[in-house]
């Protein structure tokens, strides 16, 4: 049982990291093709988190005690990607938005969000790896590359604001910016939540 749980955590990060890629794709080409692609993926990945849950269900009132504080810690992770998934396809249906009504970022804003995109993207990256080769390092890693992109979305949402007040953005456009900066964030502290947890109750070794 722990290993078909374990094959499909592993299928929610391939499936995950295929999302992450497509969206950003369909920002960069402001096209919503890339984002359909990545809405099927993310009913995928539903299904595999239902999967594992049900599978421990079935199965947790049988184990001692070390083996439940086991299946408890890949329940956590498969809850957690799948609520990365969620904040993706919130992401998702901004960027839709953005392109059904023709609204216009700024360059400033453009480039801003793809630096904060792309470390979110190392978060994701770092947590992949960590589960996939358990290197303990990896953790300090992702809760730093976390840190920072909190303190990024935050940065950048106090300067475009900036920009809508001197109205270089428009007010439409600009609650479009904020929710994608916040959702992006949101996927890092996902990744944050992984790594905390390991952190915490290092010694099971998953994958």
């Amino acid at each position: 049982m722990k290993e078909k749980i374990i094959a499909n955590l592993k299928k929610m990060t391939d499936v995950l990291s295929e999302m992450v890629g497509l969206v950003y794709q369909g920002f960069i080409e402001n096209d919503a093709h890339y984002l359909n692609r990545a809405l099927n993926k993310e009913r995928i990945m539903d299904d595999f988190e239902k999967e594992i849950t049900a599978s421990i269900v079935q199965v947790f009132k049988t184990l001692d005690k070390k083996k439940q504080k086991e299946f408890v810690l890949l329940e956590q992770t498969a809850q957690n990607i799948e609520r990365m998934g969620d904040e993706l396809r919130s992401l998702m249906e901004r960027i839709e938005i953005k392109i059904a009504e023709n609204l216009f970022f700024s360059e400033m804003g453009v480039e801003q969000y793809k630096e904060t995109f792309e470390k979110m993207r190392k978060s994701v990256n770092l947590t992949i790896e960590f589960l996939n080769e358990d290197k303990h390092e990896l953790l300090k890693m992702i809760l730093k590359n976390g840190d920072e992109i909190k303190e990024t979305v935050e940065k950048y949402r106090t300067e475009h604001l900036e920009r809508l007040a001197k109205g270089i953005c428009e007010p439409r456009a600009a609650n479009m910016y904020f929710d994608m900066l916040d959702f992006t964030g949101n996927i890092a502290r996902h990744c944050t939540n992984i790594a905390r947890i390991y952190k915490e109750k290092y010694g099971f070794r998953i994958f």
